[in-house]
């Protein structure tokens, strides 16, 4: 996380490292377990004898509690394992110094507290004690509260007192207390019967009318009070409203009367009123029409009226205009909210009552009126695009059939257009399909084939060579799109599988499944789109279908010539199809073709594909990792495996085998593990233990000139490394003590000693990599992770407490600098971070490269170093430090780096080198 404490809007320096820990997980699960240590660690505070929390103490640990549980990508270990905190949060509810204190603890029993929790009883008190307080802002709380956390206990404790709040002087208290009856009278529905004296009253209150109505027609349902009687008092208040803008009142009596006329139509919809009250209804449709709010309400109640009353109404023999009539001017305006309005309304009532089908009711639309509704399919706002489709087809099915075979038809050539277009084009496409296909599975997946044909071409590479490796980043020029995955279009696809019937779900995942094998046998194979859509559906629905998982596996297995990020599906969904295969069954073929593709990919997908081939060969493991995921879905097949393998236990590698690996910082590696033997260490007379780790340290007026580079090979002679006393004696790269030998200037003026302190930063200098050259060793880059770079460095290299430069120290001065330095540039290498470093020490611009320690986890003021991360600091001639660098480990050898610099010819300098490496 790159932000700092007072810009990150943490309530305190453990909600702050908390937030660092979440996001800079490498699984789920290790976020997971960040948060239940967490949660663990307030728990022992809770549960010290004899403490007590202050307000603002509780109210931050219990927000932090609150974080924890909606950070949690799965489940906690228990349903009751934050109520260790209810006693703290019910005591803060009723006697915190603040509101916004109390505000917490009611917040934390509503989202905490089961419906019969033993602490219920004492919420109920706490909510009489504040609904009986003087303050407003206590009673409004407690009210918000029960709204949420609503019980049938709590109705005995305060009916009486909630009902002296319906003559309370503030309007605020007024709305609150008959939102609450409402919700109350869910558990007890005698309670409504104490609002029946008041309620008139409130109707004719302007600043609570929103409330009292909908409370009204919950009285008129239960048969309290009579309908009739709330209709008359709806009509006045409508017929007294003059409003016709387009104002901006939340809670306007109209709009509220408006909306009660409609509830008491659908409550009773035969009664003789409704004919008067729909008349009602047009008349202030028509003279309220500037008023988008009235307008839209009133077409929404006519929308409930008995269609023989409105045809009655609206029939030329009546006095009455059609409410269309008043809202042509919204169609033609340019403002998108009229145009929401008039689509709204019009989807509100009958198709029958404006398009002129019945000889009754003529069309109340003009030809011109018509083409502007078409040319909404084109416009940019989604909502008017699918609420123009969802009109056209209740008009006629075949105007959106002709519009989408003309769509299909002036589609670009995939070639020539860019990635955002294809997405244009595709969802575009893809909304109609969605309308037209709403009821049929497998019509919506040949439609969905067809859309996909015509934005993108058929992946025809067998080797998968020229895919591109990242789909939306790697081109936005022209045919950028041809074998990208398209985002727009996978997402809605999926949202609507889980969303629709059992039976659409069925038929779409056997047309999608039976597509996939039949297209091995036509011209190509499908387009990424479509295939990573079918290693989704294959995933989650594969057991719908009768195809049997061989057919499926083999289907899967054949699209895997194609680009990294869709090889990564097709595993992912490949692990649950052979999950599905009978114990005599063996996916032969899968595993030979999964095989081939990891003697070609890159590490991420070697990974993969090491990590399907042993699920494969332990199918207890393979069939444990898909019983544990928590859906069917490939994110959650993938935790499943990542999970399973952060559980085996991680192979040891031998201190010997792992410290005598030399690390080069270019990552240069020859054929030969060495082109010519290494050279002895020079024998040195050994000194004593006290003076083992002196560092001589230059006078004042000493300068590096001055200072003989045979001074420092006889330093270096009489150290414990060269003489044999230390087990890493023969760790350390000869290329790095000869640039040590050679006085070099960055080691002179960060001088070190003998011995670096275990844990601490290893400091490479620039002749690490400059004089790289004299010897060179097989490069652990081509065979091992980027963990295996800062251990052997950390193996080759070690800290003193006597150094002239401390863990600390570095540490301390790189913080210092990083939050200073306010310019901020970022960017990718294709090389390893310890490759990106010799390059620039390689440039001479004098950087001074550290690796922070892995076990001692260290973090400065305001910063965490991850592992394996390569920090760097360039010092002016005046000891100042005019730049800092961080360069972290991605995925296929690949780098981040992070540069801050203030000057914009060294920041292009920097630039320029980092571009020349990658």
């Amino acid at each position: 996380m790159e932000v700092t404490f007072n810009n990150s809007g943490a309530i305190n320096r453990a909600h702050y490292a908390l937030v660092q820990k979440i996001e800079n997980a490498s699984s789920p699960s290790l976020a997971d377990d960040a948060i239940i240590q967490e949660i663990d660690t307030i728990r022992r505070r809770f549960a010290k004898a004899g403490f007590t929390p202050d307000s603002r103490a509780c109210r931050e640990w219990l927000l932090i509690l609150l974080h924890c549980s909606m950070a949690m990508t799965f489940e906690l270990p228990r349903s009751d394992y934050l109520e260790f905190a209810l006693p703290a949060a019910v005591g803060l509810a009723g006697g915190g110094a603040k509101l916004s204190d109390r505000r917490v603890g009611y917040e934390f029993c509503a989202a905490v507290m089961p419906p019969e929790h033993e602490l219920h009883l004492m919420l109920v008190n706490t909510f009489r004690k504040d609904l009986e307080s003087r303050d407003e802002t206590h009673i409004c709380l407690a009210l918000d509260m029960l709204l949420q956390v609503s019980s049938s206990d709590v109705v005995p404790a305060i009916q009486s007192r909630l009902e002296d709040l319906l003559s309370h002087k503030s309007f605020q208290v007024k709305r609150r207390a008959m939102a609450t009856f409402k919700t109350l009278s869910r558990h007890n529905p005698d309670l409504l019967q104490r609002t029946t004296r008041k309620i008139f009253k409130r109707l004719r209150d302007d600043v609570v009318a929103s409330s009292a109505f909908s409370l009204a027609a919950e009285l008129v349902k239960a048969g309290m009070i009579s309908g009739i009687e709330v209709g008359h008092a709806a009509v006045e208040v409508i017929q007294k409203d003059r409003s016709n803008s387009q104002g901006r009142r939340i809670h306007s009596p109209a709009v509220a009367a408006i909306r009660c006329v409609g509830q008491l139509i659908v409550i009773d919809p035969n009664s003789g009123e409704v004919k008067s009250l729909a008349e009602v209804l047009i008349q202030k449709c028509l003279t309220s029409s500037k008023s988008s709010k009235i307008v839209l309400e009133c077409f929404r109640a006519l929308s409930v009226t008995p269609e023989p009353i409105l045809m009655m109404v609206l029939s030329p023999s009546s006095d009455l205009q059609h409410p269309v009539s008043g809202i042509h001017y919204m169609l033609m305006s340019k403002d998108p909210n009229l145009h929401y309005t008039f689509l709204a309304c019009l989807l509100a009532i009958d198709v029958k009552l404006w398009v002129g089908v019945d000889e009754a009711i003529p069309a109340q639309l003009q030809e011109n009126e018509v083409h502007r509704i078409m040319s909404f399919l084109d416009g940019s706002d989604l909502t008017i695009r699918r609420m123009t489709i969802q009109l056209l087809y209740r008009v006629d099915p075949a105007i959106l059939e002709a519009w989408f075979s003309r769509f299909i038809e002036s589609t670009p050539s995939p070639t020539s257009t860019t990635l955002a277009t294809c997405e244009v084009y595709a969802s575009r496409a893809l909304e109609v399909s969605t309308v037209l296909d709403a009821e049929n599975g497998e019509a919506f997946a040949s439609r969905l084939k067809v859309v996909l044909q015509a934005v993108q071409v058929p992946h025809k590479d067998a080797a998968g060579k020229d895919s591109p490796r990242r789909g939306r980043a790697h081109d936005e020029g022209s045919g950028a799109g041809v074998n990208a995955v398209l985002e727009s279009v996978v997402e809605p696809v999926l949202d609507r599988l889980r969303e629709s019937t059992d039976e659409f779900r069925k038929t779409f995942v056997e047309k999608t499944l039976q597509d996939l094998q039949e297209s091995f046998t036509g011209v190509a194979a499908p387009v990424p789109t479509a295939t990573v859509i079918c290693a989704a559906v294959a995933c989650e629905y594969s057991q719908l279908v009768t195809l049997p998982p061989s057919t499926v596996a083999e289907g899967l297995t054949n699209c895997l010539a194609t680009s990294p990020g869709v090889q990564e599906a097709l595993l992912i969904a490949l692990t649950k199809v052979v999950a599905m295969f009978d114990d005599e069954s063996s996916p032969v073929a899968v595993v030979t073709r999964v095989e081939e593709l990891l003697k070609q990919s890159r590490k991420h997908m070697r990974h993969r594909c090491d990590q399907f081939l042993r699920l494969v060969k332990d199918k207890a493991m393979l069939k444990t990792v898909v019983q544990n995921a928590k859906s069917q879905t490939l994110p959650d097949i993938l935790l499943a495996i990542e999970e399973q393998f952060r559980k085996l236990p991680k192979p040891v590698t031998s201190p010997s085998s792992a410290s005598s690996r030399a690390v080069s910082p270019r990552g240069a590696a020859g054929p030969s593990a060495l082109r010519y033997d290494a050279y002895d260490a020079p024998g040195a007379s050994r000194r004593k233990s006290q003076d083992r780790h002196q560092v001589r340290t230059r006078r004042p007026s000493q300068t590096p000139s001055t200072r003989s580079s045979a001074a420092y090979s006889e330093e270096f002679q009489r150290s414990p490394i060269l003489n044999g006393e230390d087990p890493l004696a023969q760790t350390i790269t000869p290329a790095g003590l000869v640039a040590l030998a050679e006085g070099d200037e960055g080691l002179r003026n960060f001088a070190v000693g003998n011995h670096i302190q275990p844990g601490g930063p290893s400091i490479v200098s620039e002749a690490l990599a400059s004089k790289v050259d004299l010897i060179t060793l097989e490069s652990p880059f081509h065979a091992e992770p980027p963990t295996g770079i800062a251990e052997a460095l950390k193996n080759d290299i070690q800290a003193d407490p006597s150094s002239g430069i401390s863990e600390e120290s570095f540490l301390q001065s790189f913080d210092v600098s990083w939050n200073s330095i306010k310019s901020t540039t970022r960017g990718w290498s294709e090389s390893p971070p310890a490759t990106v470093a010799g390059t620039l020490q390689d440039a001479g611009l004098g950087f001074i490269m550290a690796f922070p320690s892995i076990e001692a986890g260290i973090k400065a003021k305001d910063q965490t170093f991850h592992d394996n991360e390569i920090l760097g600091m360039l010092l002016t001639s005046d000891g100042q430090i005019s730049a800092a660098i961080r360069l972290r480990p991605g995925e296929d050898d690949s780098s981040l780096w992070i540069l801050k610099c203030d000057t914009l010819e060294l920041k292009s300098l920097i630039k320029n080198a980092l571009q020349g490496d990658g």
